[in-house]
């Protein structure tokens, strides 16, 4: 029989389980450096971003200060990030875009941030929640495959998982699911043989012991 997924209860469990804070909530109210630090996250382990991202943000902040660094300058700061080409280019693009046409300010809403090259609705969801502090659920891989694993979601992809999040989930969970279910899934509900046996939420999980991606 399908165990009753209840969230408030599994996020209240998971608060109290966990003390690891997300990479992104130390820039909380400044949507600029969520914006940056989210784009060099990207495929990389917050361990790793977290210092680059610092180090950078302690030479250049400001949409202004990174548009005019040398190309060459930026991808020495964070070549230890995967990608970093890719990520250094598209942050300098992003930063001149900013300038010329949003006076050097991050737009407040989803659409526009979504013509950001290399902006996903992930990272606009955080630039969201995190920066502006307005209510929006970033749904990347942990996210979709604890919402499924549990029960709570039967979807087939992140985005359809955020949507479906939108539907059911009470808007005051909307910006800390993120933050819990990334943690849960790196540390124990792993997509490759998930560590059930130490689980602090295995009594509401109607996968238990799967074996399987999302």
């Amino acid at each position: 029989m399908k165990k009753r997924v209840d969230i408030k209860e599994i996020l209240k469990i998971l608060e109290g389980y966990y003390s690891m804070p997300m990479m992104a909530e130390t820039y909380t109210g400044n949507p600029y450096k969520s914006l940056v630090s989210c784009i060099l996250s990207l495929r990389t382990r917050d361990e790793i971003t977290f210092p680059i991202a610092e180090k950078l943000f302690e030479i250049a902040d400001t949409p202004q200060s990174i548009a005019k660094m040398p190309y060459d300058k930026l991808c020495g700061i964070i070549k230890s990030i995967n990608y970093y080409k890719t990520k250094a280019e598209n942050i300098q693009i992003i930063s001149k875009a900013l300038i010329d046409r949003y006076n050097g300010e991050v737009p407040d809403n989803m659409d526009e941030l979504l013509k950001f090259r290399g902006v996903g609705r992930k990272t606009a969801n955080i630039v969201l929640s995190i920066g502006f502090g307005k209510p929006a659920i970033a749904v990347d891989t942990h996210v979709h495959r604890i919402s499924n694993r549990l029960g709570y979601v039967k979807t087939k992809t992140p985005d359809e998982t955020e949507l479906e999040l939108r539907k059911k989930l009470p808007q005051k969970y909307w910006r800390e699911i993120n933050r819990l279910f990334v943690v849960h899934g790196k540390n124990t509900c792993k997509p490759i043989t998930p560590l059930c046996s130490t689980c602090p939420v295995i009594n509401h999980c109607n996968q238990v012991g799967v074996n399987k991606d999302y």
